[in-house]
C-alpha cells in the first residue's frame, strides 16, 4: 500500500507521515479524554458509593435511637450488609457530660452543632481510614432515656468504600478503552480507505513516461480527493505549457540559425579558396556580418524566452519615468536618423510620467519600436514620439511617414519570425514586434496600430498603467 505522504521537508529530513500525524493527534486527544473521563468516573463513583453507605449508617443510627436494640447485634448485621468484617465497624454512646457510656471510647468525632442532626467526616481510627457519623439523640428517645445517651457515633472502615469506587472506575475505564480501541480501528480503516483512494492516481503517475502530461482521470476518484487530483491536473497543464514552450524554442533556434550558419560555412569555404586579398577581405567581412546577425538573433530569442517566462509574474518592479526614458532612447537612436536624414522629434507634457515595471524590458520595448520606425521610414521622412497621460494610463505614440502595415496583417506581426515580404532593407529576424508585444503584456499594457489621420503614415500606440503617488527616492530612468 502506498504511503499517505512522502513530501520532503526543507532540511532534507524524512517525509511526514499522514498516519503518524493522525496517530499523534488522535492518541493525544484520546489520552486527554481518558484522563478527564477517569476523573469524572472517580467523582461519580465516589459520590454514589458514599451516598449508599451513608444511608446505611443513617438507618443504623435511627434503629439505635428508637428501640431496644443491642448495638453489637445491630453492628453485625450492618457489617454483613456492607460486606465488612466485624472489626471494621465500631460504635460509641456518649452521655451529656461527654463520657462514653458504651462502645469504643477512642473513636474520633466532632459533635454535631445544635442546628444539625448528623455530622459525617472522614478521619482515622487506630491507624486506618474510617467514615464517622455522629448524631444527637432526643431526650425522649426510648433507648437514650434509659442510659442518658446524648450522642451516638458510628465508625465504618473506608476499605470497602475505596475498593468499590476503584472497581467501578476500572469497569468504566475498561468500557471507554474498548470504545477508544474501536474508534482507533475505525480511524485506521478510514485512513486505509483514503490511501486506497490515492493509490489509483499515484500508480497512474508512477507508470507514466517523463513527458506524459495528460490529465489524471477523475471519474473513480472519491469526491474528497477530487480537489487534489484537479490541482495535480492543473499543475500538469502548466508543465505541459512549459515543455511546449521549450520544444518550440529549441525548434525555433534550430530553424532560424540554420540559414546564418549555412551562410557562415559558405563564406568560410569561399574564403579558403580565395587568394586575392581584396576578395578574401570581402569574404571575411561577409562572415563577420553573418556572425553579427546570428548573434543578434540568439540574443533576441533568449530575450523573448525570458519575457514569456515572466509573463503574469512581474517581480522587482521599480518606478520608472517614461518621459526621461523616451528622451534617452530618442537621443541614442538619433545617429540612425541622421544617417537617413529623418526628422526625429519627441514631445511630452513637460512633466514626469511614472509607471512601475522592469527598466531593461521597457527600454527594449521602446528601442525596438522606435528602431523599427526609423528603419522602415524612407530617407528624409519623419518620426514623431509623443507621450501623453490621463485616467491612470500613459500612452506612447510613435508615428512615422513610412508605408505602415496593412490592416489584414496587423495581428500577425506579433507572431514570432513574421517578416513582411513587401518591405525592403529591413534585414530583421521577425522577433522585434513579438518581443515588444510580450513586454507590454508582462507590464499589463497593450500595443495597437493606427493610421495617421489625413496624412500618409503609421502610428504604433503603447498604453501602460501609471504608478501612484511619487516615492521618496528618485525614479529609475531619470
Amino acid at each position: 500500500m502506498p504511503s499517505a505522504s512522502t513530501g520532503e521537508s526543507g532540511g532534507g529530513s524524512a517525509g511526514r507521515s499522514l498516519a503518524g500525524y493522525m496517530a499523534l493527534i488522535g492518541l493525544s486527544a484520546l489520552a486527554l479524554l481518558l484522563v478527564f473521563d477517569a476523573a469524572t468516573a472517580y467523582r461519580d463513583a465516589r459520590r454514589t458509593v458514599y451516598e449508599a453507605h451513608d444511608r446505611s449508617l443513617r438507618a443504623a443510627l435511627g434503629l439505635m435511637k428508637s428501640a431496644h436494640v443491642e448495638p453489637e447485634a445491630l453492628l453485625v448485621r450492618l457489617a454483613e450488609s456492607l460486606d465488612l468484617r466485624a472489626d471494621e465497624i465500631h460504635f460509641a454512646m456518649i452521655d451529656r457530660g461527654g463520657a462514653t457510656v458504651a462502645g469504643d471510647g477512642d473513636i474520633p468525632f466532632a459533635p454535631p452543632d445544635p442546628s444539625e442532626r448528623l455530622r459525617f467526616e472522614n478521619t482515622h481510627h487506630r491507624g486506618s481510614p474510617v467514615r464517622v457519623v455522629a448524631a444527637r439523640v432526643e431526650p425522649e428517645a426510648v433507648a437514650a432515656r434509659e442510659k442518658g445517651v446524648a450522642i451516638l457515633v458510628l465508625a465504618e472502615s473506608a476499605r470497602v468504600r475505596v475498593e468499590t469506587v476503584h472497581r467501578l472506575v476500572l469497569d468504566e475505564l475498561r468500557r471507554h478503552v474498548a470504545t477508544a480501541a474501536v474508534g482507533i480501528a475505525l480511524g485506521w480503516a478510514w485512513l486505509a480507505a483514503v490511501r486506497r483512494g490515492l493509490a489509483g492516481p499515484t500508480e497512474a503517475l508512477a507508470r507514466r513516461e517523463a513527458e506524459d502530461m495528460t490529465p489524471l482521470a477523475t471519474d473513480d476518484v472519491p469526491k474528497e480527493m477530487r480537489p487534489l487530483v484537479e490541482a495535480i491536473n492543473g499543475h500538469l497543464a502548466r508543465l505541459a505549457g512549459l515543455f511546449e514552450a521549450s520544444r518550440r524554442f529549441a525548434a525555433d533556434v534550430a530553424h532560424q540559425l540554420r540559414t546564418p550558419l549555412t551562410l557562415l560555412g559558405a563564406q568560410a569555404q569561399y574564403a579558403l579558396r580565395e587568394s586575392d586579398p581584396g576578395k578574401l577581405r570581402d569574404s571575411v567581412q561577409g562572415i563577420a556580418t553573418a556572425a553579427r546577425g546570428a548573434q543578434r538573433l540568439c540574443n533576441q530569442m533568449l530575450t523573448l524566452s525570458r519575457i514569456e517566462a515572466a509573463r503574469g509574474a512581474m517581480r522587482d518592479g521599480v518606478r520608472i519615468d517614461l518621459a526621461a526614458m523616451l528622451r534617452e532612447i530618442a537621443l541614442d537612436l538619433s545617429v540612425l536618423a541622421l544617417e537617413k536624414r529623418i526628422d526625429l522629434a519627441y514631445e511630452d507634457g513637460g512633466g514626469a510620467v511614472h509607471t512601475i515595471g522592469n527598466e531593461i524590458m521597457l527600454h527594449e520595448l521602446f528601442s525596438n519600436l522606435i528602431d523599427n520606425a526609423l528603419r522602415y521610414t524612407p530617407r528624409e521622412g519623419r518620426v514623431r514620439i509623443t507621450l501623453t497621460s490621463g485616467d491612470g494610463i500613459g500612452e506612447v505614440a510613435i508615428a512615422d511617414s513610412g508605408p505602415g502595415i496593412p490592416i489584414e496583417v496587423r495581428e500577425a506581426v506579433f507572431q514570432r519570425f513574421h517578416r513582411r515580404l513587401d518591405r525592403q532593407g529591413g534585414g530583421g529576424s521577425g522577433l522585434g514586434l513579438a518581443i515588444a508585444h510580450q513586454i507590454a503584456l508582462v507590464h499589463r499594457g497593450t500595443i495597437g496600430f493606427d493610421d495617421v489621420a489625413g496624412d500618409c503614415g503609421f502610428v504604433v500606440r503603447v498604453r501602460l498603467p501609471l504608478a501612484g503617488e511619487p516615492l521618496d527616492e528618485p525614479p529609475k530612468g531619470s
